[in-house]
């Protein structure tokens, strides 16, 4: 209709301008030329309209366009405002990946941690007169998937950590009875289990923490340092066996640190080595309850170079002496560790890790327990003269930085055991020797070692690749690992 409109206004004024136009055509040769060329004139006007038309039309369709682009822009802008914490950003920083507000009131740091390993035990003389057992093999020793960050500001700060199984294992099979009739494998090879779980709160403006979750009681400095910074393939034989080693429980925490020289921790919990299990007591689970505390002083150097055994990046020298205490209760049983340590380390690469643990354990454990209502389930025999055992041990770790890149490094241990298999001898050493090539660091590490126990020992260490070698016979343990952490 626009077109036909802008036709007739166009003829109108042609007629009016041109009388040629307007008036009938004469029937002569002469009045044809005018009348063609007015109609070629509308003609062409028409062409135009129409193109002004078209370009009319997209001009509209670009407008729509726009309004509908910038109302999508603003609308994930809005819906990017998460929990009203502002802008999010993510990216690589103090070697650690994260994604957090740009506030820092919310961070979230990914990492895994994988340690792959070839070893290899000798046992002498174990088997049937005089042939030693030899074993190898690979095996993956850990890997771990965690993050962990802060939450509404730096004061709330979380941790989890899952590792994956390292074997597989067996399941009974039992009848209708109960009774079992055999055994069958289940996969649970490389199934994540939970680690760590713990949230922690700083008080502001204070020197006071207070931590719950599932989280490693503080008791050996050996044992509280992350696999990931060990400088052996593993913490000691003393830490595992006297210090609850890899383990985990739950519980709570209190933790006083004012960031100067001296720093505690105290702590109640399910009982040592209680991960994953419920609220249920003794028999159910392990322990009844548990606690511990720790106290370490600082004489000089940086907190931060404390969190590893060696001397990795060290600014400057550094000594701390640490001590700690801890009770697990069970039944009408119970067991107290006291742990003494001092580290030392410097910028030079020199560094040097000593600790002495004692144990006291009430062996009665199960040997008298009473039921809900009070009834005695099995009473004590008559003689538990020779229930209780006291045991100690001590170690010496160094080692020596040669450059960025090669380490060298040596380890002495002695325990005393008591409460093991008869004929076992209860005295123990192990020496350790090895070597690190730090590619990154501790991100990216290669180690090989060599463990030997002269005497053998009584009850085997999985975690060390040390097997139980009771008959007082040698003992070899030789380990190449790889590390790798992001």
């Amino acid at each position: 209709m626009k077109i036909e409109k802008l036709v007739a206004a166009a003829t109108l004024a042609l007629a009016t301008t041109c009388p040629l136009y307007a008036q009938p055509a004469p029937s002569t040769a002469a009045a044809t030329a005018p009348a063609q060329d007015a109609a070629e004139e509308i003609r062409l006007l028409r062409a135009r309209l129409d193109q002004l038309e078209v370009q009319q039309r997209k001009i509209e369709h670009d407008k729509d366009v726009s309004k509908t682009t910038e109302a999508m822009i603003d609308d994930a802008a809005h819906r990017s405002q998460f929990l009203d914490a502002g802008d999010f950003t993510a990216g690589f920083k103090d070697n650690r990946f994260f994604i957090g507000s740009e506030d820092g009131r919310f961070t979230l740091r990914p990492w895994f941690h994988l340690q792959l390993r070839d070893a290899t035990v000798n046992r002498h003389d174990f088997k049937k007169g005089i042939d030693d057992d030899t074993q190898n093999g690979f095996e993956v020793r850990r890997l771990k998937l965690a993050f962990d960050g802060n939450l509404f500001g730096p004061d709330l700060t979380y941790q989890f950590v899952w590792a994956t199984a390292r074997a597989n294992g067996t399941n009974n099979v039992v009848d209708a009875t109960g009774t079992k009739i055999g055994t069958v494998a289940n996969s649970a090879g490389g199934t994540p289990i939970l680690e760590e779980a713990w949230v922690k709160y700083h008080f502001a403006n204070t020197p006071w923490y207070v931590r719950g979750g599932q989280f490693k009681e503080s008791l050996l400095h050996d044992q509280i340092v992350s696999s990931r910074y060990q400088q052996s393939t593993e913490r000691s034989l003393i830490a595992d066996i006297f210090a609850n080693g890899d383990a985990f429980t739950q519980g709570v925490s209190v933790i006083w640190d004012p960031k100067t020289s001296i720093r505690a921790d105290v702590g109640f919990t399910h009982g040592i080595r209680s991960a994953n299990t419920d609220f249920q007591d003794f028999p159910t689970n392990a322990y009844n309850f548990g606690g511990f505390a720790r106290v370490e002083y600082k004489f000089f150097g940086r907190w931060e170079d404390y969190a590893q055994i060696g001397a990795v990046d060290v600014k400057e020298p550094l000594l701390v002496v640490g001590a700690g205490g801890d009770y697990a209760e069970r039944g009408h049983a119970g067991q107290i560790v006291g742990v003494v340590d001092a580290h030392y380390a410097n910028q030079h690469g020199i560094s040097i890790y000593a600790a002495g643990v004692d144990r006291y354990t009430n062996h009665n454990f199960g040997i008298y327990t009473q039921s809900a209502t009070g009834a005695s389930i099995a009473a004590p025999p008559p003689n538990v003269a020779n229930q209780n055992t006291n045991e100690y041990a001590a170690l010496i770790q160094a080692g020596y930085l040669l450059d960025k890149h090669w380490e060298p490094f040596g380890r002495y241990e002695y325990m005393h055991l008591q409460g093991t298999a008869a004929g076992s001898k209860n005295n123990v050493q192990a020496l350790t020797g090895g070597v690190n090539y730090y590619f990154i660091g501790h991100r990216a590490k290669f180690t090989v070692q060599c463990t030997y126990l002269p005497d053998g020992i009584p009850i085997g260490d999985g975690a060390s690749d040390i097997l139980a070698s009771p008959k007082g016979k040698g003992e070899f343990s030789g380990v190449a690992q790889f590390q790798l952490l992001l």
